[in-house]
């Protein structure tokens, strides 16, 4: 799933001319129409520039050098940014706005101006170097600020003008915004094979990305997000939501990824037995490290220390009372391979995990989700032939009762690890047999103990209807044999929900309903029941309707309590647009949007009533809609 890193956060990678014309793009016709009106008189002038240097071709002077110099196209000045390099990046706190001007005539220095937020601030701009290369700064910046920067420069070539986008956050962001994600992999009219609201990114990446907390009756949470609607710059976030006074804070910025626009890098936590939140952020193999962080005070995202900088992918965390802390991680050593370690303090952990770690499964590479439930480790897995994650297929399941030292079935069969092979015991269902695909999404227990395991089989990789159907499946343990039944069917591979298991009674929640954009990544989140342990499934409730874009990846918190029992985000799938983040109860009769924009340091979660997200362009809550109330 990797990609090149885009230099630019907001330029997208072409979309076929039927997509342009659903986003509102106008096609490229009107600049050709422009450019045969204009033929006529390009060409007289042309004719007319060949008969002036007609006589001095013929004469073989100097003076033809002269006159395509007079005739050559101006070259207007250039501004690049310095501090911060791209345009919705974040000032490290103590720096100054930066910028260059570079040009092949003299810019004086008077002739460089700037408007922040449509208030002319020159009269502050420093300017430095040469007359053909100019740096601008800018101190005196207020904190946590949202700044628009216009930057004009001239000089006898002509003028530029330019407009930038940068942030002052120190801590916090002023609001919920997730990241916006494409992977870049759009080979026919339905896009991307992942795309839009990504904020919670997959299951089978990073595992819990929320826990509730009895103690302190809060629901810690991390997310990537971004700093405005236009960017894609990716934050590691966390808050939490106050069960008891119904508000959220400002999110605080565990780590700036500094222009980083991919959410594989995003967080997944834990919580000690002391409530200190730690903060686990994915790397992207070898190219990026990954951090470990943990939150100076107990129950507290307000500060974090970074405990350890290494070598992590997909980092799946579970803290067992009196025993420390689980990891289940990706390490890039023969493709996707799948290790785990511990640690009793969280403090100790191995530099060099790819040398030193022991692996369970490193066969063509693989995916998985996780559970802990007492102090049973679970984790079910898929595997890619030929290292091709387009080919996923597969489900496997082991599982730990004595932190790691041994690996079993989940009929107590011992399991040699590494698993190296296809064809071994922990194979739960043969897909590939099948010639079909599976997407894993949740692994649970239920009230026997049992794993039961959530995911979606699909007939390829490819977006669109051809690969269809695309069958939410469960599967689970009877204490004899695995079941597989069918929850219901979506449109895309990466339809990803949440499972859960109250006693008789099972639930699954997730965008598997269609959504504005068929056939992209999400949908319309509805909820679905089963009385008979999975065996038949009914649609109880429609908990987003007529949505302006797509939900996805629902997520359920480790623990969970109501009404903050399922977190997800929206976006649209087929071009850049702001995320919002949701959350909802255990029925689905509640659904709630975190405030997109905060003037306050703590604000009350927007309940959408009827439950219809606003549009795109409605990102501030305190706005006139009428649909929005404020009540629990």
């Amino acid at each position: 799933m990797s990609r090149p890193e885009s230099a630019d956060p907001v330029r997208l990678p072409p979309f076929p001319a039927a997509m342009h014309e659903k986003a509102g793009a106008s096609p490229k016709r009107g600049a050709a129409d422009a450019d045969r009106l204009s033929m006529r008189p390009r060409a007289a002038r042309l004719l007319s520039l060949l008969a002036l240097l007609a006589p001095a071709a013929a004469r073989g002077g100097d003076d033809l050098a002269v006159r395509r110099d007079v005739t050559s196209l101006p070259a207007p000045p250039a501004i690049t940014l310095i501090d911060p390099a791209r345009t919705g990046g974040i000032l490290a706190p103590g720096k100054a706005f930066r910028f260059r001007v570079s040009a092949d005539r003299p810019v004086e220095t008077g002739a460089i101006r700037i408007w922040l937020n449509g208030e002319d601030v020159t009269e502050r701009l420093r300017v430095e170097g040469t007359p053909t290369s100019r740096e601008a700064t800018l101190e005196g910046l207020a904190p946590n600020t949202s700044y628009r920067a216009k930057i004009t420069a001239e000089n006898a070539r002509g003028s530029t003008e330019c407009m930038h986008r940068f942030y002052t956050f120190r801590d916090k962001v002023d609001g919920y915004r997730g990241i916006w994600y494409t992977l870049g992999e759009i080979a026919g009219p339905y896009g991307d094979k992942n795309s839009g609201g990504l904020a919670f990114c997959a299951n089978h990446t990073l595992t819990p990305m929320a826990v509730y907390a009895p103690q302190a009756e809060k629901t810690f949470f991390v997310y990537g997000g971004t700093t405005g609607p236009e960017d894609r710059y990716l934050l590691a976030m966390a808050s939490y939501y106050d069960h008891k006074l119904h508000r959220v804070p400002r999110p605080t910025i565990v780590r700036d990824q500094r222009g980083v626009d991919d959410p594989h890098d995003n967080p997944s936590l834990t919580i000690d037995q002391g409530g200190h939140v730690w903060v686990f952020l994915a790397g992207r193999g070898r190219a990026r490290p990954g951090q470990i962080f943990r939150s100076k005070r107990p129950y507290s995202v307000d500060a974090f220390d970074e405990i350890i900088s290494r070598e992590q992918t997909y980092s799946q965390i579970w803290h067992v009372p009196g025993k420390g802390f689980f990891h289940l991680l990706t390490l890039y050593t023969r493709g996707r391979e799948l290790y785990w370690e511990t640690s009793p303090d969280g403090r100790n952990w191995s530099a060099e995990p790819a040398q030193e770690l022991p692996k369970l499964a490193g066969f063509d590479g693989h995916y998985q989700v996780s559970r802990l439930d007492g102090s049973k480790i679970g984790t079910a897995f898929n595997y890619h032939p030929g290292g091709s994650v387009d080919r996923r297929t597969n489900i496997y399941y082991a599982q730990t009762t004595d932190f790691g030292q041994t690996w079993t079935t989940v009929d107590g069969r011992p399991l040699t690890t590494p698993l190296d092979n296809p064809r071994n015991p922990a194979l739960v269902v043969d897909y590939e047999a099948r010639e079909r695909l599976f997407y894993i999404s949740k692994l649970v227990f239920d009230e026997a103990r049992r794993p039961v395991i959530l995911g979606v089989s699909s007939g390829g990789h490819a977006p669109g209807p051809q690969n269809d159907p695309r069958l939410w499946e469960v599967t689970r343990w009877t204490g004899q044999r695995w079941v597989t039944s069918s929850v219901t069917q979506s449109d895309h591979n990466y339809d990803s929900g949440a499972l859960y298991i109250d006693g008789g009674r099972w639930t699954v929640i997730g965008p598997a309903l269609a959504g504005p954009q068929a056939y992209f990544t999400g949908g319309e989140v509805g909820l679905w029941v089963s009385t008979d342990r999975g065996a038949n499934w009914s649609l109880e409730r429609r908990i987003t309707e007529n949505s302006p874009m797509n939900h996805s990846y629902v997520r359920r918190p480790h623990n969970p309590a109501d009404p903050f029992f399922a977190v997800w985000a929206d976006g649209d799938s087929s071009r850049l647009s702001p995320s919002r983040l949701y959350f909802t109860n255990s029925t689905g009769d509640r659904l709630y949007m975190l405030p997109y924009q905060m003037d306050a340091e703590y604000a009350e979660p927007v309940l959408l009533d009827p439950p219809t997200p606003p549009p795109a362009d409605a990102l501030n809550p305190s706005g006139p809609e009428s649909r929005l109330k404020k009540k629990q």
